[in-house]
């Protein structure tokens, strides 16, 4: 059974943070390296339902990680979606969410721009290293500001999908990516304060129509065609929602999962390795990241440590990745931003909503927000009692309290150890290593304690890793680049809804059936997307 905990755990120091680490050391009770430094669980993609069943019992149930060797859609990833081939592939005129490089690296809470794929492409293409193509937010992401619930449709509770409830960013006609100078504007961004979902419902078909899953109502109620069409985009997400019609949304191996959205990652990266010993001579003990920023002197570009809120299968198809992973039961020797309310068994991490997570939503074990699970509940279950009923408005009632800030903040689930800081062995000079890992150890003091794994992964390889383990990527080329395309690196991420049950035939335990009934519409949503069309699925 998981713990909670009434105070914030991050940003103490001493014994009591030592008692606090202790508590959620108990609370989770899955996977966590043995040794310092842990090799990572190697495996062949499971192909038979024995080797199947045998991965759900030693890693999604463990909760533990593990590198697979082979790709799941190779036809597709490995040949469709490489550099040279993206821009044919997928819509080049795709408008996208692209994070900006602060700091050195990426993984703030900065604004977001908004350009076209095509463009996107063409300025990596011309060497910029600035960019990033990462997730693309939707509405019920657990940090988005109360302001920008209000102007999203509620999907999970009135299932029912207006094509009126449009982004204010759809009228906005300056959305445009780079100029030919290769600036770009800030009018054209995102923050959490102003995410929204910009699908521009179909030409074809009309709203009204009411989808049916295999030849009977959907047990939640008819669902009109902008709810299919956004579900869609959400689950297939900008530039690859046009191969739904292509890629299942479920590898087979992983079928017992209930999927969450499948995204592509694209960057650039310059390739120049400097020298680390330079970089931490610079140290500097009165800065909050001593200086180090998240700059990565090995020619890489950082993702900044931090966590993710669910499972994740990761495939690389260009360059090179490495992953630095720390166990959920180490989630305070992380120092992250957001302050920790609970660690869950199924690994996931809540936070406070505080003026360290200002957005934030309450979570529960599989990840769902309670108080989107209230509303379900208050609109299908006819047998509350009238306390019941009270209790479950209460939630809602709650989640809608605001809390202000000053400025913006990074998301709640990055920790404030610089990347740099996990190579110190990369420091040739003795003394230098001694005084820098003196510096970190005041300033981190839990970090030396928490057990890690270092993962190396190739095209050709997969990464299984479940949620709440905390994970630093740094990204590469190719080795020996020889033309502009060989400076990027693009993956593939498929993600999951973190299971909390113990057994594979109840992965999903909660009565309520939240996400169960949720993928329901979704697989209406698709049958209806694919009905009649010829596809590799």
């Amino acid at each position: 059974m998981s713990k909670r905990y009434s105070e914030p755990l991050i940003g103490r120091n001493g014994k009591e943070a030592t008692t606090l680490d202790a508590l959620i050391g108990r609370s989770y009770t899955g996977y966590a390296p043995e040794e310092s430094i842990t090799a990572i669980a190697v495996i062949d993609i499971p192909e038979t339902e024995k080797e199947i069943q045998e991965f759900y019992e030693e890693f999604v149930i463990p909760r533990r990680p593990c590198k697979i060797n082979g790709v799941v859609n190779p036809e597709v990833f490995l040949s469709q979606l490489t550099p040279e081939k993206m821009a044919t592939t997928l819509d080049a005129d795709e408008v996208v969410q692209v994070e900006r490089k602060v700091d050195g690296g990426f993984g703030s809470g900065e604004k977001r721009l908004k350009m076209k794929f095509g463009d996107l492409l063409q300025e990596m293409e011309r060497g910029n290293t600035n960019l990033y193509l990462t997730t693309q937010y939707a509405e019920d992401d657990p940090e988005l500001s109360d302001q920008a619930r209000e102007n999203e449709s509620e999907k999970h509770s009135s299932e029912e999908h207006s094509s009126e409830e449009e982004s204010k960013e759809e009228d906005d006609p300056a959305i445009q990516g780079f100029g030919g100078s290769g600036t770009f504007s800030d009018n054209d961004s995102l923050n959490f304060d102003d995410l929204h979902d910009d699908f521009s419902d179909s030409e074809s078909g009309d709203h009204s129509v009411e989808l049916e899953t295999l030849g009977h109502e959907l047990e939640t109620g008819p669902m009109r065609m902008g709810e299919a069409q956004e579900r869609i985009r959400e689950l297939y997400q900008p530039p690859i929602t046009s191969l739904v019609k292509t890629i299942p949304e479920l590898p087979r191996f992983l079928d017992k999962l209930l999927p969450q959205q499948i995204n592509l990652w694209v960057g650039c990266v310059s390739g120049t390795v400097s020298n680390f010993d330079e970089l931490f001579k610079k140290l500097d003990n009165k800065d909050a990241k001593l200086g180090l920023g998240r700059l990565m002197p090995d020619g890489g570009s950082s993702s900044g440590l931090h966590h993710d809120h669910a499972d994740n299968l990761y495939v690389p198809i260009a360059g090179r990745k490495r992953f630095t992973l720390f166990s959920p039961k180490d989630a305070v020797k992380m120092y992250t931003i957001g302050d920790i309310r609970e660690v869950f068994c199924s690994g996931l991490i809540d936070y406070h909503r505080n003026k360290n997570a200002p957005f934030w939503r309450k979570l529960r074990d599989d990840g769902a927000l309670v108080a989107e699970v209230a509303r379900h509940v208050l609109k299908h279950n006819n047998n509350l009692s009238s306390q019941e009923k009270q209790e479950l408005e209460r939630t809602i009632e709650l989640d809608d309290e605001f809390v202000e800030i000053d400025g913006s903040v990074d998301p709640p689930s990055f920790s404030k150890i610089p990347p740099a800081v996990l190579l110190l062995d990369k420091i040739s000079d003795r003394q230098l290593r001694e005084e820098v890992s003196s510096a970190v150890h005041e300033k981190w003091p839990l970090l030396g304690k928490a057990n890690r794994i270092v993962v190396n992964l190739e095209p050709g390889e997969m990464l299984y890793l479940p949620t709440g383990w905390f994970h630093e990527v740094s990204s590469f080329g190719e080795k020996n680049p020889k033309v502009a395309t060989d400076k990027l690196h693009v993956a593939v991420n498929y993600w999951f809804i973190p299971p909390n049950g113990r057994d594979t035939s109840c992965l999903y335990s909660h009565p309520d059936r939240y996400w169960p009934l949720d993928y329901e519409r979704t697989k209406a949503a698709l049958k209806h997307e694919r009905n009649d069309k010829e596809t590799d699925i």
